[in-house]
């Protein structure tokens, strides 16, 4: 019934907690995809010990160069056959009910032939608290505006999410050589065409790692280059009267003219309008925003 898909770098001291959550599902319904980003730590000898002891199907692919986790998880994408697919990072876990209570949610879904694309769940810390905030109401059924546009404070923390995998292959991660570009932009688009279905229970616990994508030091140049590719790509299908009209996608437009101090690309730019009204809101923006940090 379920992909998973697990992109990893490096992570062979940490990739225990999804192989052991996993085997501790009461679900077994699942084939984990592995898409080892050309690790140089050994992970292949741990996977091939986990793939001799036979507790669970095991896919294992290896890149054979280092192209950072967007790539690997769309990789891992084309590899998926079975009807639902989930991402987890290689230092995360699941809750040992988490493939049950899918398992059923899908089932009921599938039966009222719905729009929904994914459904979506709340994430655990360290600690067992749940990070950030919960969803406004249990099997909160949201489309784009809803969830984004329309919602004066965006929610908070981390969400986790399993998906239709024909829907999801359709709509493969933003990717860009060495530079970080939100999922939640991927997530925008699919949810801008399919609803997402979420509840207020909590089916993975989010690791710290000082290592991660997020907390690895960045240059300015490569956090510009992060923000100019998610807001590019965050608003290069949007009208300039919803650019005008909508705080997060002013938020994004500031953010494309901020990052165009330190990058730029000639080949995927805003058109002329859109750059015009971008600049246009950073500078009305700007005095505000200083303001702010003076105070």
């Amino acid at each position: 019934m379920f992909n998973i898909v697990t992109p990893t770098y490096n992570r062979k001291h940490t990739l225990d907690r999804v192989y052991n959550s996993l085997l501790n599902q009461s679900c077994k319904d699942f084939i984990w995809i592995i898409v080892d980003d050309c690790s140089s730590d050994d992970t292949h000898e741990l996977v091939e010990d986990w793939m001799k002891q036979s507790k669970m199907e095991i896919q294992y692919h290896v890149l054979p160069t280092n192209q950072g986790k967007p790539s690997a998880v769309n990789f891992g994408l084309q590899k998926c056959n079975r009807k639902y697919t989930i991402i987890v990072d290689s230092d995360d876990s699941f809750v040992p009910n988490t493939l049950k209570d899918l398992k059923e949610i899908w089932s009921s879904i599938d039966a009222s032939k719905s729009n929904i694309a994914a459904v979506w769940t709340l994430v655990l810390d360290e600690d067992g608290n749940v990070k950030g905030d919960a969803f406004p109401e249990d099997k909160w059924q949201v489309n784009f505006e809803q969830r984004v546009l329309n919602r004066n404070k965006q929610l908070t923390g981390d969400k986790w999410h399993s998906w239709r995998t024909e829907i999801l292959k359709k709509h493969p991660l933003y990717s860009q050589p060495n530079c970080h570009i939100g999922e939640s932009h991927t997530w925008n688009t699919i949810n801008k065409k399919h609803d997402f279905l979420c509840f207020n229970i909590a089916h993975l616990t989010a690791h710290y790692s000082e290592v991660s994508l997020i907390n690895s030091k960045k240059s300015r140049k490569r956090l510009a280059k992060g923000y100019y590719y998610s807001s590019y790509y965050g608003l290069k299908d949007v009208s300039v009267s919803e650019i005008i009209k909508h705080k997060f996608y002013r938020s994004l437009a500031f953010e494309y003219i901020k990052s165009r101090l330190y990058f730029s690309d000639k080949k995927l730019k805003l058109s002329t309008g859109k750059y015009l009204v971008s600049l246009f809101i950073f500078l009305a923006s700007m005095p505000v925003r200083l303001l702010k940090k003076v105070l």
